[in-house]
């Protein structure tokens, strides 16, 4: 078995960039894009070459699920600082933005960013934290991880992720008159948070905590979704 880029030393240079630049600000991890070196892009865009090249036939669930996350959340970085200054990822590529577009060779296989998180991903494993784990560069989106996705701690980072995403107003929000308004993650994902949208709201309620979650027990329906694509730039 080959050295695993999910939690070895091959992860070292990812690490580095992401606590280099990325800063937590009001919830949200954000970006210093225009801040980044050619020397660092460099690193990241050789990191992400280590894990396209890497033998992961033999690793276990976990082992694969944090190499797609880290693979995913380095190269939407990289696809941003090779079209920076740009104020959201919506605006990169055509209308749909980037995401059908082959942007990796993964063991000699052209691959898209939706490949990896749709067909991959999403089609192999029933698990609805992976949606807190995939980061798209967006204020609205869940964090981009402060550091590399872990295979040893991912189960625990899947559930911190999620504790986090509903309990920042971009997943969930508690209007003034106690309609729920949550992210469009939640609209366009339905299927894979429940049969229902009851079923959606008894989802998020388990991962809520204090009067969001008392709020989201007494709901019976979201009021209303939406989503700030913004770029998750740090000013």
């Amino acid at each position: 078995m080959t050295a695993d880029p999910s939690n070895s030393d091959v992860n070292a240079p990812y690490n580095a960039f992401l606590s280099k630049y990325v800063t937590p600000e009001n919830g949200i991890n954000l970006v210093a894009y225009g801040k980044v070196t050619d020397e660092d892009e460099g690193k990241l865009e050789g990191y992400i070459e280590t894990l396209s090249a890497a033998d992961i036939s033999d690793y276990t669930d976990e082992q694969l699920l944090a190499y797609w996350f880290n693979l995913y959340n380095a190269k939407t970085v990289d696809l941003i600082l090779d079209n920076y200054p740009v104020k959201s990822i919506k605006k990169i590529g055509f209308f749909s933005g980037p995401w059908d577009k082959d942007i990796l060779t993964v063991r000699g296989e052209d691959m898209s960013l939706n490949n990896i998180e749709h067909d991959i991903v999403r089609e192999s494993y029933d698990e609805p934290r992976v949606h807190f784990a995939f980061n798209c560069a967006s204020i609205g989106c869940p964090n981009l991880k402060t550091t590399a996705w872990d295979a040893e701690t991912l189960d625990a980072d899947l559930t911190q992720a999620a504790m986090d995403y509903i309990a920042s107003p971009r997943g969930v929000r508690v209007e003034a008159d106690g309609d729920i308004t949550a992210s469009s993650i939640f609209k366009w994902y339905k299927d894979d948070f429940g049969n229902s949208e009851a079923d959606v709201i008894s989802y998020l309620a388990t991962y809520a905590e204090g009067d969001k979650k008392a709020a989201l027990q007494e709901a019976n329906k979201i009021e209303d979704y939406d989503y700030d694509w913004s770029l998750n730039v740090a000013k």
